[in-house]
């Protein structure tokens, strides 16, 4: 940061001398705007000590950025005013663009993030209905008068959005011509509601939900399926008293150290919470690895001089029957975690949301055979009903236009799709072929070409000389590269593959928010929080690599699409029959990764330490837990 206390731009270069008011006057800006990224309280350097400190670096001629509230007044709007800049010259490189919406409690009033993906996520707009209802209609109402917001309105974004003669144009057209097209959301039945009116009063051409909360919904559904819901109460009982009773954990921490080989490191215990997404992978699979110090801990107190008390379902959590359903429950959950992990990333492409769901579900016919038929199916009709209710034909038609996922699409093709049991459900080709009638608005010969020009892309993309290069491109890259001859297709394409999966950045911008608003800061008026997080959140992202450019497919997609190509280059990636090493290898993007953000959902969080308990009440907390 010193290195930046240079002369403005504009100002004449001289020797150690009195600072001119424009020199100040820059070094200020520069030092608000890294307190604003860092999320710093303006007051931070404000200090006899930052002072003294910054005035001997710097032979005197600066003190400090000054007092905190001439920063916030005439500083941080400047700051805002650059980072907005920034925001927009990239939302002006972009083909198209999804938008979110997302709202969680702050400060006991009802905020909302507006969020705009190229697929990268920003930040261009905050809201608070304070005391207006939060149904659907007000939702889209501040979701449309979002679209009119100073960000989206200088990128040239929000103002053919279902406004006017756009609303009566084809689909087609209107997806190849308006820049945001498309809005999804989360599951609370406000927000499908809203997305699903946008969509109906053509202010957006199609929406859907979050893939990643879809796969988040499908950990929680196995939850309450044997043997998950055996392993996932063992497992908490067994965290619970060996992370919250003080003799025990230190006990085991001891046993950890004496049991781990040099270069391998067994894992902490994690704490079970319903906001970590597919949370029950992180859990069970903590205490899988374990279970072996964990049962050589309640073997050494038993021969101690005071043992301490054990209740009986921590006991039981260790006894043979309580291991197998753990070691029964890893191996899925472990690739469902993956999954998530990858959706929730801002380069997952749109294709994935599909892809990722029908191999997971085709797979449970032929593999993870440790697990009981009824919990199979159950997981199965899970899965579908997730995916129905989430997501969109378009987004079947984006797996079709990934060349990646073309080993697996006989065999998922026959699979059908429906929310509720004792409906008629619909094949990936059924919404495919939707898509594609929708797109074409009535015009039958139009949909007759589309069909056949995605037959020759089909045809061409199923070539052994592109597989390659479908592993190590972004579907949006490959189609910028190798589409220009598929005429029809191309154009849609370039914008279909902007979407992301899931609304993920929504989420992420949040967790800025809350690094701006802590319980010691907790009076910066609405707009200062706004600017702050606007700024910290989109700088963050704008630093980030491309998505697309260094887009790979991840070992989870290679391992599920393997399942359809044995023969091919996949083979022998460890998948046996019986489905035991199917976990192998997702262990990290599972448990610990966050995508290729590196600021997911997955980050770890410093924990706040919790006061020791006694051992009778564990089965309490457990219960609470799980009720």
């Amino acid at each position: 940061m010193m290195a930046d206390l240079r002369p403005a731009p504009d100002a004449p270069t001289c020797g150690p001398g009195p600072v001119t008011t424009a020199e100040l006057h820059h070094w200020r800006l520069l030092w608000t705007e890294a307190m604003c990224e860092s999320c710093l309280p303006l007051g931070f350097f404000d200090t006899p000590a930052w002072a003294a400190a910054l005035g001997a670096v710097s032979s005197g001629r600066f003190t400090g950025p000054g007092d905190r509230r001439v920063l916030a007044s005439t500083y941080v709007p400047l700051v805002a005013a650059k980072s907005d800049e920034r925001t927009v010259a990239h939302l002006q490189s972009a083909a198209s663009a999804a938008v979110s919406m997302d709202g969680a409690t702050v400060n006991r009033q009802g905020v909302y993030n507006f969020v705009v993906n190229t697929p990268r996520a920003l930040l261009y707009a905050t809201r608070r209905l304070g005391a207006e209802t939060p149904t659907g209609a007000n939702l889209l109402s501040a979701l449309k008068a979002s679209l009119h917001q100073p960000i989206i309105t200088a990128a040239r974004m929000g103002s053919s959005a279902g406004v006017g003669a756009a609303g009566q144009a084809p689909r087609w057209r209107r997806l190849c011509e308006e820049r945001i097209p498309a809005v999804l959301s989360d599951s609370p039945s406000a927000m499908v509601r809203m997305h699903r009116d946008g969509v109906a009063d053509g202010t957006f051409i199609f929406g859907y939900g979050c893939a990643a909360h879809a796969g988040n919904l499908v950990a929680q559904d196995a939850a309450r399926l044997n043997p998950f819901s055996t392993a996932l109460r063992h497992a908490l009982s067994a965290t619970i008293f060996f992370m919250r009773c003080g003799r025990a954990r230190a006990l085991h921490a001891s046993t950890v150290a004496v049991m781990s080989n040099p270069g391998q490191r067994i894992q902490c215990l994690k704490s079970y919470s319903r906001t970590r997404w597919a949370g029950e992978a992180v859990t069970i699979s903590a205490v899988q690895e374990n279970l072996p110090a964990l049962r050589h801990t309640l073997l050494s107190n038993a021969h101690a001089d005071n043992p301490f008390p054990v209740p009986d379902s921590v006991t039981a959590a260790l006894d043979p029957t309580s291991r197998d359903s753990i070691h029964k429950s890893t191996p899925f959950l472990k690739v469902l975690a993956a999954a998530v992990a990858l959706l929730e990333a801002d380069a997952a492409p749109l294709s994935s949301y599909a892809g990722l769901f029908a191999t997971l579900r085709s797979t449970l016919d032929t593999f993870f055979l440790e697990l009981p038929l009824a919990a199979r199916v159950g997981l199965q009709s899970s899965l579908s009903a997730r995916f129905a209710a989430f997501s969109d034909p378009m987004v079947a038609l984006a797996f079709y236009l990934d060349g990646f996922w073309g080993p697996a699409r006989g065999r998922v093709a026959g699979l059908l799709w429906t929310a509720r049991a004792g409906e008629e459900g619909q094949s990936l080709p059924d919404l495919r072929d939707a898509a594609i009638t929708s797109l074409a608005d009535g015009d039958a010969p139009l949909a007759a070409r589309l069909l056949s020009e995605l037959s020759e892309f089909l045809a061409f993309a199923a070539q052994p000389a592109r597989a390659e290069a479908w592993t190590r491109l972004h579907p949006l890259a490959w189609w910028r590269l190798h589409g220009e001859r598929f005429t029809l297709w191309y154009p849609i394409c370039l914008r279909l593959f902007c979407f992301p999966a899931s609304a993920a950045g929504g989420e992420r911008a949040f967790k800025r928010l809350h690094q701006v608003l802590t319980p010691r800061r907790n009076r910066l008026s609405p707009d200062l929080v706004d600017q702050f997080t606007r700024i910290a959140f989109n700088a963050a992202q704008l630093r980030r690599p491309d998505p697309v450019t260094l887009f790979s497919r991840s070992l989870t997609e290679l391992k599920l699409r393997a399942f359809f190509c044995p023969q091919g280059g996949e083979e022998g990636i460890g998948m046996g029959e019986d489905g035991g090493d199917i976990g192998a290898g997702v262990d990290e993007e599972a448990v610990g990764g966050a995508g290729d953000d590196g600021d997911g959902l997955w980050e770890e969080e410093e924990e706040e330490p919790l006061p020791d308990l006694g051992a009778w009440d564990v089965d309490v907390i457990v219960a609470e837990l799980l009720s």
